[in-house]
């Protein structure tokens, strides 16, 4: 089994003017202890991105969160690391950011950019589109055997066992499930929130 991470740039600094509220907002909204680049050194090989145009830039956010991480630093130290006996895989997602308009041409664009300028045969795309929606901009024909496993409201309505299970507390969540997760998974792929290696 090969680790992935659901928003898995949701780990670093929020942009200043958030700072205040950081403790409220990350005990939401953040996903990941670790950098990219710390994931990378880890052996995570899968990755749920999620993005919104922030001050002229695509940067790492989800939901009230924007954090000052930027969408491109961490593609060129994703695609430096990825090999042909260890593809890299990532998911893209224009995140509903709160503080954010969503941008959908100016994202189908970073889409068409990232295509044809860093994926390759073993830095692959697998899908990009509206986080939360059906609304593909676009979808590998390549897919992967791959598990999904974090907070979401939907799962807490079908298997949610106790009351905790219902409030957007992913670090809770992970604490509570993640050694089921791994202990069932039999895919070659699981992607987590807040992994343990």
């Amino acid at each position: 089994m090969i680790l992935g991470t659901h928003n898995s740039g949701s780990s670093g600094k929020l942009v200043w003017w958030q700072r205040p509220f950081s403790f409220l907002l990350n005990l939401t909204s953040r996903c990941q202890r670790k950098s990219i680049k710390q994931q990378l050194s880890d052996g995570v090989k899968l990755f749920n991105l999620q993005v919104a145009f922030y001050n002229g830039e695509w940067h790492f956010s989800h939901g009230l969160c924007i954090y000052k991480e930027k969408l491109i630093d961490s593609l060129i130290a994703m695609k430096a690391a990825s090999t042909i006996k260890q593809p890299i895989y990532f998911q893209l997602y224009l995140d509903k950011s709160f503080f954010c308009k969503q941008q959908k041409e100016r994202f189908q664009q970073l889409v068409n950019n990232i295509k044809e300028y860093l994926c390759s045969e073993y830095f692959v795309m697998l899908s990009a589109g509206v986080e939360g929606s059906d609304e593909f901009h676009y979808k590998a024909e390549k897919s992967i055997d791959k598990r999904e496993h974090y907070w979401t409201l939907s799962w807490s309505k079908a298997f949610g066992k106790c009351i905790l299970d219902f409030l957007p507390l992913p670090l809770l969540h992970a604490k509570r499930y993640n050694k089921t997760y791994k202990q069932e998974c039999a895919s070659r792929y699981l992607m987590l929130d807040f992994y343990d290696i």
